[in-house]
């Protein structure tokens, strides 16, 4: 009885074994040709093909960023010798001119070599800025956004910029920031991770905020200067198979909603390697071989974004149908007045404020 049963399992593994093979070969083909490098060239295709069809039988939603990634039009509107020991800053952006400008400036501060800046379709002054930019690729996709063309269209230039080299993939409202970055550069940052064996960066994606005050106005010029407030003790930790995650924050407690406010924006990147989200990377065992030594100050509400929190929650085009933004709208509409402060608010001074958030860890220099 035993040995029939045995049998009848064995079969069935085979089985399953020659369905998924079927599936990998297929995809393998179609995306094969689907492959289109006339815009943005990548060397090792087959390398890249064979890494999306890992991740397509555990996650079907990579199909969509593995066909955006064939077929994506990047065009490169300036280029800028890139050299192999430049660290590459990869931005996709639209219409964040304001932002824009100190981002650059805070970046360049940290040390990053070349900024690989993608432009969707902007008309606000942003490309003319950029393109006077010395240590700016520019490049554009007329495309419509979608957060799993985002993560394409980062791969693509992954892919045309190489392996085993180290990566800071940001957005324009994110400013990175760590314990004694007045004095170390980003280049420290990668030294001490070198050192350590780590190979992706974990932080803390930190919204900013400023008094409610500021809310009403219209003006966003200074935004850096004003929003320097911040949750210390707000958030809580979660474990999936992919990652650690945090949670909660200022928009738990005033959207009743819980963004994942993890991520990995620095990484050296290796053949094995899939950047196949905003907030993790595969294969997902070395997402978990850091602490969350960095933070991202977010600059995600400003008096002038709720225009654009209705365009997008109109198109969908963000994770879920854009479900975080409504809720957003929702907050914004009932009070524009918002009021993010709290027991746990803390001013941001400089880096050593960062000290009092509890799920982050100083690095050890």
């Amino acid at each position: 009885m035993f040995d029939i049963m045995y049998y009848r399992i064995k079969q069935n593994i085979h089985k399953c074994r020659v369905f998924f093979k079927s599936i990998k070969i297929h995809h393998k083909k179609r995306l094969k040709k689907m492959l289109n490098n006339d815009y943005l060239s990548i060397d090792n295709e087959k390398n890249w093909i064979n890494n999306f069809n890992k991740v397509i039988l555990s996650d079907e939603k990579i199909i969509e960023v593995a066909e955006e990634f064939m077929m994506s039009k990047i065009e490169v509107l300036k280029n800028r010798k890139v050299l192999p020991t430049d660290l590459i800053l990869i931005c996709v952006e639209k219409n964040d001119l304001i932002k824009l400008k100190r981002f650059i400036e805070h970046y360049r501060k940290l040390g990053i070599d070349k900024f690989i800046i993608l432009d969707n379709n902007s008309n606000d002054g942003t490309v003319d800025y950029l393109l006077k930019q010395k240590d700016v690729v520019l490049m554009q996709i007329k495309t419509s956004y979608s957060s799993s063309r985002r993560v394409a269209w980062i791969n693509r230039i992954i892919a045309h910029y190489g392996y085993n080299r180290w990566y800071c993939v940001v957005d324009s409202d994110e400013f990175l920031d760590y314990n004694d970055c007045e004095n170390k550069c980003i280049k420290d940052v990668i030294k001490y991770l070198e050192k350590n064996k780590i190979v992706r960066s974990r932080a803390l994606l930190l919204d900013m905020y400023a008094k409610p005050n500021y809310y009403i106005g219209s003006d966003i010029k200074n935004f850096y200067s004003e929003c320097v407030y911040f949750d210390t003790n707000s958030y809580y930790r979660k474990k999936s198979y992919r990652f650690y995650s945090i949670d909660g924050g200022c928009r738990e407690r005033l959207f009743n909603i819980s963004p994942c406010l993890t991520k990995y924006p620095l990484f050296y990147f290796r053949k094995k390697d899939l950047f196949i989200g905003s907030h993790f990377l595969f294969p997902y065992k070395d997402n978990f071989k850091s602490e969350c030594e960095l933070v991202l100050k977010h600059y995600k509400f400003l008096p002038t974004e709720t225009e654009k929190i209705k365009k997008i929650v109109k198109d969908k085009n963000y994770y879920n149908n854009s479900i975080y933004y409504k809720y957003y709208l929702e907050g914004i509409e009932k009070n524009a007045k918002l009021n993010f402060f709290s027991k746990c608010t803390c001013k941001y001074k400089n880096s050593s404020s960062l000290d009092n958030i509890t799920v982050y860890k100083k690095i050890n220099w």
